[in-house]
């Protein structure tokens, strides 16, 4: 039982909602820990949110999607190849490491039975990233995401683990990516640019020597960044051209790295991302598969904070699994702002109040 919390709002003596962990694996501070002064800096410098526990999370069930040990499990073997294929400049001969291919098939086996039985992801997973472990739980995110979409268009078992597979290693060409071009905080320059969108073909030049692999997830890394119009990269795709795979991908892809907070901005709300997709279907993006996709994650996740129409504030503390657009929330701040008496609505029977906004990090202030 938790609610998220923008690091920004942490104080002293709250209580850990949900255990942290580093770009490792290993445990910084474990649920249920009082949140010490000498703590809260630290957290704010690798978290732009974490989970709570209070008085006000009492009825919010917040149940991880994929168990803790599996995506850590994840996690490690990603990042040994990484590193492993991280020490050398080029890309020309590189072998995979021993049984990471069979590895990692068999976790997005693991991961298939998972979102067979899960019918809606009611939690925020970019809360799940530290700053320096994001591009992990990116590329795991994303196979989550890529793995819901394919068992909903119902795909064979072997097509949905090579689609895992590729979107567990759609970024892996941003290995030859310069530091100092992924990190940068500003905008990218024109040659800056294009040396990022170098990161598709490298990928997949990579990955389509990989005899281990099937050459689909080679597909994924080479067809993320396409988009339907012809206005994608690398290779400027339109519709008919692009494979199933590098549709689905591309929804997901972007929906993962807008919500993910950065060292250098806060992440979009869901809802937010959710709407930017809509606004591109059918130009940009498959509009069944967005479609698809909004049925399949909440746009509003446990535990987050809404504004509805009638101006008052409140927490999102159960999702219908059929409607997750229309959650039951706890309403704990009046139009004024101020904070009232604790109160449950189910926004599917309480059909004249809408969620207007979400928030990040202020709207629970004058409760904490």
């Amino acid at each position: 039982m938790a609610r998220q919390m923008s690091t920004v709002l942490l104080r002293p003596d709250m209580i850990l909602g949900r255990t942290l962990y580093d770009a490792q694996g290993r445990v910084l501070l474990q649920r249920g820990m009082v949140i010490r002064e000498q703590y809260i800096k630290k957290i704010r410098n690798m978290f732009a949110s974490i989970y709570i526990e209070d008085e006000l999370s009492a009825g919010i069930d917040l149940v991880e999607t994929v168990p803790v040990e599996i995506r850590l499990a994840m996690q490690e073997t990603l990042s040994r190849q990484w590193e492993h294929w991280g020490q050398h400049a080029s890309f020309e001969r590189l072998t995979l490491q021993p049984g990471f291919a069979r590895g990692l098939r068999e976790q997005m086996k693991t991961l298939l039975q998972i979102v067979s039985h899960t019918t809606v992801i009611r939690e925020d997973l970019s809360t799940l990233a530290s700053f320096d472990n994001g591009t992990y739980v990116h590329s795991m995110n994303v196979a989550i995401y890529a793995m819901m979409l394919g068992h909903a268009l119902q795909l064979p078992e072997s097509l949905l683990i090579d689609l895992g597979v590729g979107a567990m290693l759609h970024d892996i060409g941003k290995l030859w990516v310069p530091a100092e071009v992924i990190n940068k905080q500003g905008p990218l320059t024109a040659p800056e640019m294009a040396v990022m969108q170098r990161h598709a073909e490298w990928g997949h030049h990579v990955l389509a020597k990989q005899t281990e692999l099937s050459y689909l997830v080679a597909h994924c890394a080479y067809q993320h960044h396409e988009r339907l119009n012809g206005s994608g990269y690398p290779r400027g795709l339109t519709g008919d051209e692009m494979h199933q795979f590098g549709k689905i991908l591309a929804v997901v892809d972007v929906y993962d790295a807008m919500v993910m907070h950065r060292p250098y901005r806060a992440g979009f709300p869901p809802a937010d991302v959710m709407e930017y997709l809509f606004s591109r279907a059918a130009t940009e993006y498959d509009l069944d598969l967005v479609s698809l996709f909004s049925q399949k994650v909440a746009m509003y996740p446990l535990g987050s904070t809404v504004q509805l129409s009638d101006g008052t504030a409140a927490l999102v503390v159960r999702i219908h699994e059929n409607v997750p657009s229309r959650p039951v929330v706890l309403i704990v701040k009046g139009p004024d702002g101020e904070p009232v008496e604790p109160e449950e609505v189910d926004l599917c029977q309480q059909l004249n109040l809408t969620i207007t906004r979400t928030h990040a990090t202020v709207i629970m202030e004058s409760i904490d």
